[in-house]
């Protein structure tokens, strides 16, 4: 064989050899790309590629993968979190962009109460995405990996259980958290806070609730809020961090108690904020109290304000008190809108939902103070405040069921504050079946002028619903003896 015969044969089989291995006679590797996309044609982040089990490539927010080819065929396994793996072979370098579609697996389901019903607005969270309910408790989520899914809602015990990323529909259980709480006013939570830790540790509440402003605008907690400070409504009567500390220390829910529009320290301090009385030239007051203006954009937003403050010092559910309109209509009384009906029952809804979703991101329960005969009265009290608007929105709706704030004949009692448990009962009845959604009723029994017994008798009238409730005294003097030991 000729030299030139055997120069020619080793340039061809060189030539052969790296046609084989996938290489350029420049010697680099043939780039080619992988599009990963889901099955309904969407690109899917964070894909991977595998080659006999050592990960080649990830995919970037277009879905694309680079790669090079460098042997004679090449197995890829193609995988996503949320999706079916999918194994594709390749016997040749590709030419331009191979897509590769994953199926993506869906969690279906239904979210209930133990009863049955459909709880609306709960989370279902799964690795690497999450999904809501809807009305009818039902979730519906792409790209879910199997595994522990947990399950969530505001004022609602949690729950987890395990998916095996098959198909056919998950039937959750999840149950309203039943607080049972007592009123501690903000001007003795800084000196008798052990004792209501004592307190609950030795009988069933599980549950504290602190004053965080009180109804005269007080602000009782260490606030930084400029204008609490501003008007000298900052009290610093007790560290909050501190206190929201020993309540989870003791396992404890703490609710804030927050009142929003009875403020007379606000009001005379910042006039701009307040319900004008046109006649008097000052504050408009209504039975000893004065009131900020719910149409006023800065009076609103100091409520708001103070709860996000409140919220992220550790208090677990911000309960809005007086989150109304004054009770008595007047002509001399000035706001910045005319408070028609159609006002009345547009503001307030609209100050709890930017409540909403100003402190669900944060972790916070919303909870809404409402006057006990409107479980009962369809209209809105001419206070902006309807049983069904406020249960449509908050987490927790708390209705003031003190049976010495009806009047003679309600229920068709001459004496209503006579028949504790009975006209508790009423009420809740008629707000029960008036709810709108599966929202948390958790009301206020009255825990002033009453015995044990008397005490006793709201408390088993509220359970029978399966509810928790709050115990109000002013003073914070709790009737011990109504309540039932730890057990």
């Amino acid at each position: 064989m000729s030299r030139r015969t055997q120069f020619r044969l080793l340039v061809a089989l060189t030539i052969v050899w790296a046609t084989w291995a996938g290489w350029s006679l420049l010697g680099r590797a043939t780039p080619y790309e992988l599009r990963v996309l889901d099955d309904l044609g969407a690109p899917i982040a964070s894909a991977v590629a595998d080659i006999e089990g050592d990960q080649v490539g990830t995919s970037g927010s277009d879905g694309r993968i680079r790669m090079d080819w460098n042997r004679s065929s090449v197995v890829l396994e193609v995988s996503a979190p949320g999706h079916v793996a999918q194994m594709l072979t390749l016997a040749e370098p590709p030419e331009g962009v191979v897509d590769v579609v994953l199926k993506a697996r869906v969690l279906r389901g239904r979210v209930v109460t133990p009863d049955g019903v459909a709880v609306d607005d709960a989370r279902v969270m799964t690795n690497p995405t999450s999904g809501v309910t809807d009305g009818e408790g039902n979730f519906n989520i792409r790209g879910a990996e199997p595994g522990a899914i947990a399950v969530e809602k505001q004022a609602w015990l949690p729950t987890t259980f395990n998916w095996d990323g098959g198909p056919g529909e998950v039937l959750v259980e999840l149950e309203p958290f039943a607080a049972r709480a007592v009123h501690i006013s903000g001007s003795v939570v800084g000196e008798r806070l052990e004792e209501f830790i004592a307190l609950a540790r030795n009988t069933e509440l599980n549950a504290l609730m602190v004053d965080l402003k009180d109804d005269g605008g007080r602000i009782w907690y260490n606030t930084a809020n400029p204008t609490a400070l501003e008007v000298g409504a900052a009290q610093n009567s007790y560290d909050l961090n501190a206190v929201a500390t020993a309540a989870h220390n003791e396992n404890l829910y703490l609710i804030g108690r927050l009142v929003v529009f009875s403020d007379e320290i606000a009001a005379w301090n910042k006039p701009s904020m307040a319900v004008w009385d046109l006649a008097t030239d000052a504050p408009f007051r209504v039975g000893g109290q004065y009131f900020l203006d719910p149409t006023d954009p800065e009076a609103r937003q100091y409520g708001l304000d103070l709860a996000v403050e409140a919220c992220s010092m550790g208090v677990d559910e911000i309960q809005f008190d007086y989150v109304r309109f004054p009770d008595i209509l007047s002509e001399s009384a000035r706001y910045d809108l005319v408070i028609e009906e159609q006002v009345r029952l547009s503001t307030i809804p609209a100050f709890l939902r930017d409540a909403v979703d100003l402190l669900h991101p944060m972790g916070c329960t919303v909870g809404a103070d409402v006057f006990g005969f409107l479980t009962t009265d369809v209209s809105d009290g001419f206070i902006g405040q309807r049983w069904e608007d406020v249960a449509q929105i908050v987490d927790v709706i708390s209705p003031m069921v003190y049976p010495s704030h009806y009047e003679a004949d309600w229920f068709g009692y001459e004496v209503p504050n006579d028949h504790p448990g009975q006209v508790v009962r009423r009420a809740l009845e008629d707000g029960m079946e008036r709810l709108p959604r599966n929202v948390v009723v958790r009301p206020w029994l009255q825990d002033f002028g009453y015995d044990s017994s008397q005490v006793k008798a709201q408390i088993a009238s509220a359970e029978e619903f399966g509810l928790g409730w709050m115990l109000w005294n002013e003073s914070s003097e709790v009737t011990t003896d109504a309540l039932r030991p730890a057990e």
